[in-house]
C-alpha cells in the first residue's frame, strides 16, 4: 500500500489524474462495535425484517449499496444469514440495556 500511495503522489505531481482509491479503516472493537454507523443502520433494519429494496428506500441508497453493506456486516459479525445478523444485533442491544450506568447504585 505504501508503494501504491507513493506512485499515486508521483502521478499527481506529474499532472496525471489518479482515480479515487477508498481507504479502508481498521475496525475498532468486535461484534457490532466493529460496524460503521451506516452498517449498523442497515443491520437494525434487518432486525425489523426489511428487505433489501425496503432498506434501500428507507436509507436513500441503491439496492447494490445495501448488498455491499450486508456483505461487510456478514463478514464483520461472522454471520451466515440475515437471521443470525438479527440475533447478534438484538443480543448486543439487550446486553447494553441491562448494563448499569455509571453512578447508578
Amino acid at each position: 500500500m505504501r508503494d501504491a500511495a507513493a506512485a499515486e503522489r508521483e502521478l499527481r505531481r506529474l499532472g496525471q489524474r489518479v482515480p479515487y482509491r477508498r481507504r479502508w479503516s481498521k475496525a475498532e472493537g468486535e461484534g457490532i462495535r466493529s460496524l460503521t454507523e451506516r452498517e449498523l443502520g442497515v443491520a437494525r433494519l434487518v432486525v425489523d425484517r426489511h428487505t433489501n429494496p425496503e432498506i434501500a428506500a428507507e436509507l436513500f441508497l441503491s439496492v447494490k449499496t445495501v448488498e455491499t453493506h450486508l456483505r461487510n456486516i456478514f463478514s464483520k459479525l461472522g454471520a451466515r444469514s440475515r437471521a443470525e445478523v438479527a440475533r447478534i444485533v438484538e443480543r448486543e442491544q439487550n446486553t447494553r440495556r441491562r448494563q448499569p450506568r455509571v453512578g447508578d447504585n
